[in-house]
């Protein structure tokens, strides 16, 4: 048997690494201009789009700065022609792959992304796993703004979204949103950011509906946990809820739901949601007996289910499917087609069954 002399190895792998580094393309992040947020607005006046690029600022005092960004804009007719005039108001060169998001501008939203779509998805450079968000007024004015964190706006903003995303809103990203906006049975959204000035802060306030590429509603922060459970099965989730039996508010912690569409005919689908929860802040209830929590269980379910009737109703009259039900369709019956599914589905029957199953240590038998 021939032995290996493990120190000829380990200089000769030396030596490969040494060499292969040398062919990898490295910058200085000092002598580039880190584009980490983007922005587009459109400019109706002069009929062309506004794009806004967000860099933080390094340098020897990096600590003292971490928190502050420098932010550039230029109109034109494309999103290269927008990076081209960008480039010549930096004072070092432009580098996209670092980006971690792309706001727009509610009337660019309403007239349509797709343009602007196309331009950032040719870009190789730019992740797939970005988040995308409509900015409430303007794009350029939101990313213009010294945000009081102890972070850059990018990051800030790109943790914003993510933390939602865990929590109130289901996850969209470029690759989410070019999928559904570009697949059958279903149509995208977007979560809208706005910025608030008493507090120097962004929040999330609204999920942006799609119908193709054009925002034409929105839903807001109190049908957010509705529409997720409709949406997605959720973990770790929140709800406040009214009892009027009681005339006082209740809150569910840690509630963790499954959530299943299924279809009965063509024209008749369902979507079961079973919620479990743990209900919290009860001083005021005092749920002590089996009776009493089955009373609030059937009356939170009954709540759900009418707002949950709203919803679908409004979806079905903007003729838009952003709980993809129709993809549901698709997968349930062979000869679906996408051009009877449009016509069907404003007419189609859709009811959600939600469950509510709630725990609480101080409930007794009666």
């Amino acid at each position: 048997m021939k032995t290996i002399n493990f120190r000829c190895v380990l200089i000769a792998s030396m030596g490969l690494i040494t060499i292969l580094s040398g062919c990898i393309q490295t910058e200085i992040i000092d002598d580039i201009e880190l584009v980490m947020s983007a922005g587009y607005d459109w400019d109706s006046t002069n009929q062309q789009y506004m794009g806004t690029a967000v860099a933080p600022l390094y340098g020897s005092s990096e600590e003292k700065n971490m928190r502050q960004h420098v932010s550039y804009s230029a109109e034109g007719k494309t999103v290269e022609s927008i990076r081209s005039k960008i480039e010549t108001k930096t004072p070092k060169p432009v580098e996209q792959g670092t980006l971690l998001n792309i706001l727009f501008g509610e009337e660019l939203a309403k007239k349509g992304v797709q343009d602007i779509l196309y331009g950032i998805n040719e870009n190789p450079v730019i992740g797939r796993g970005l988040h995308l968000a409509i900015a409430q007024g303007e794009a350029q004015s939101l990313l213009k703004q010294q945000i009081n964190v102890e972070q850059t706006l990018p990051r800030y903003l790109d943790r914003l979204i993510k933390s939602n995303t865990k929590k109130n809103i289901p996850r969209i990203n470029l690759h989410d949103f070019n999928y559904r906006l570009t697949g059958e049975g279903m149509d995208p959204f977007l979560p809208i950011v706005q910025y608030d000035p008493d507090e120097s802060s962004l929040n999330i306030t609204g999920i942006a509906l799609f119908k193709d590429d054009k925002m034409v509603d929105q839903i807001h922060y109190d049908q957010f946990f509705l529409f997720t459970i409709l949406y997605q099965p959720t973990k770790d989730n929140t709800y406040q809820f009214f009892w009027e039996e009681k005339d006082t508010f209740i809150t569910i912690s840690s509630i963790n739901s499954k959530e299943q569409k299924r279809w009965i005919t063509k024209d008749k689908g369902e979507i079961e949601v079973n919620v479990t929860g743990i209900l919290t802040e009860t001083n005021k209830v005092k749920l002590n007996t089996i009776k009493e929590k089955n009373r609030l269980e059937q009356a939170i379910s009954k709540k759900l289910k009418e707002e949950a009737a709203q919803l679908i109703t409004l979806f079905q009259e903007l003729e838009i499917d952003p709980l993809m039900m129709g993809t549901s369709a698709k997968a349930t019956f062979r000869d679906w087609r996408a051009k009877t599914w449009k016509e069907r589905y404003p007419d189609t029957d859709i009811k959600a069954n939600i469950t509510i199953n709630l725990e609480q240590s101080n409930i007794t038998e009666e």
